[in-house]
C-alpha cells in the first residue's frame, strides 16, 4: 500500500514515543554479567548498514549489487526482556549513499517485537519481526514515495563492557505494495549492518 512521506515519520514518531514512555514506566532491575540481563533493559544505539537496494541490481541477494549497494546509517532502540524473552525494538534506517546509478535512496521507520534466542556469557542473539513504512526515491520520481514495509531479521550482540554492546544486524525487508517505473511488484531491499550500543535503563 502506497503512503504518504509525512505518515511515515508522523507513524515512526507514534512507535518511538510509545517504546519510550512504556519502558520508561518499567521498574529496574540489577546489572548482572549477562550480555542483555534475565530482566528488562533498554539499550539505544546506531549502525552501518550495507544493503541490496533491490532495484537496479541483478537478484535481491544481499550479496549481489556489487558496488551498486547502497550503504547507510541506522539508529535504533531495543527493550528486552519485556514479558519473558519477548521485546521491542524501533528502528530507523536511512539508505542514502552509494547505490546503482540514478540517485537511488531508500529510508524505513519499523518496530515491533524482537524474541532473544540466546543469552550465554557476553553474546546474546535476538530474531525480530517489524513494521511500518518505507521511502524511496530516483533521480525519476517527483520527491519520496511512501510504502508499508515489514521486516523480519536478527540480531547478534558482544557486551564490551556492562553498558556497551557491539551488535551485528541482518535485515530481510518487504514492501509489498511497490510499483516502481520500471514495473516492479514489491521490493526486497535487505543487507548487513554493524554497530554499538548502550544501556541506558536497567
Amino acid at each position: 500500500m502506497k503512503i504518504a512521506h509525512q505518515e511515515v515519520g508522523q507513524l515512526t514518531r507514534k512507535l518511538l514515543l510509545f517504546m519510550l514512555l512504556f519502558s520508561g514506566s518499567l521498574s529496574f532491575a540489577q546489572s548482572t554479567p549477562a550480555a542483555e540481563g534475565p530482566r528488562m533493559s533498554v539499550w539505544t544505539g546506531a549502525e552501518v548498514s550495507m544493503f541490496n537496494p533491490d532495484w537496479g541490481c541483478e537478484s535481491n541477494s544481499p550479496f549481489s549489487c556489487g558496488s551498486n549497494q547502497l550503504v547507510g546509517v541506522a539508529a535504533f532502540t531495543d527493550v528486552n526482556r519485556l514479558i519473558g524473552r519477548v521485546g521491542l525494538e524501533g528502528e530507523a534506517r536511512w539508505l542514502y549513499w552509494a547505490g546503482p546509478p540514478y540517485e537511488v535512496h531508500e529510508a524505513s521507520y519499523l518496530a515491533g517485537p524482537r524474541v532473544q534466542i540466546i543469552s550465554w556469557r557476553r553474546w546474546s542473539g535476538n530474531v525480530k519481526f517489524l513494521f511500518g513504512g518505507a521511502t524511496f526515491s530516483t533521480k525519476y520520481t517527483h520527491g519520496w514515495e511512501g510504502w508499508t514495509a515489514y521486516a523480519p531479521g536478527a540480531t547478534v550482540g558482544y557486551r564490551l563492557t556492562p553498558r556497551l554492546m557491539l551488535r551485528g544486524d541482518y535485515e530481510y525487508q518487504r514492501w509489498p505494495g511497490y510499483v516502481g517505473n520500471l514495473g516492479q511488484h514489491g521490493l526486497t531491499p535487505n543487507g548487513f549492518s554493524v554497530g554499538v550500543s548502550y544501556r541506558i535503563l536497567h
